[in-house]
């Protein structure tokens, strides 16, 4: 892959998630992939695959970047099992995922398969109490408040 492509395609999806407030969103990508590569080879060399021809020609070019990052994370989680994106605004509210996405919004991949691991396709840098018990919860499996 043209190095000057992956690095335009990796700058153009920061500077869109500071912008929206977001942390990086790549660590959670990462993690499902090294999932995949561990338990579905075949699964992770499609989801390699579809970046390298799709997904970061998309994101060197697109007018927003977030828009392809989340499909691309609607994507790797189909991989392991089907579900739908939800947006959390900041009071804690869910509703059906469109893009784009909104400053300070968090946006999971729910699988409908309850043993399937939640996937993070956006996070606010600073998540609010009720973003926060959404994570604990779906992410962390948190059952009781600390």
């Amino acid at each position: 892959m043209d190095p000057q492509l992956r690095s335009r395609a990796e700058g153009r999806l920061q500077d869109a998630a500071e912008r929206l407030g977001l942390s990086d969103p790549r660590p959670s990508y990462r993690e499902r992939l090294r999932v995949l590569r561990e338990q579905q080879p075949e699964a992770f060399s499609q989801a390699i695959a579809h970046y390298e021809t799709a997904v970061l020609p998309a994101l060197a070019e697109a007018s927003d970047p977030m828009a392809v990052w989340t499909a691309y994370g609607g994507f790797l989680a189909r991989l392991t099992a089907e579900g739908n994106a939800y947006r959390v605004d900041t009071s804690g509210r869910s509703q059906p995922f469109r893009p784009p996405v909104t400053r300070g919004e968090l946006v999971l991949f729910l699988p409908d398969e309850p043993a399937a691991d939640v996937l993070v396709m956006a996070m606010p840098d600073a998540a609010t109490p009720a973003q926060a018990a959404t994570i604990d919860l779906l992410i962390k499996r948190k059952l009781a408040l600390s």
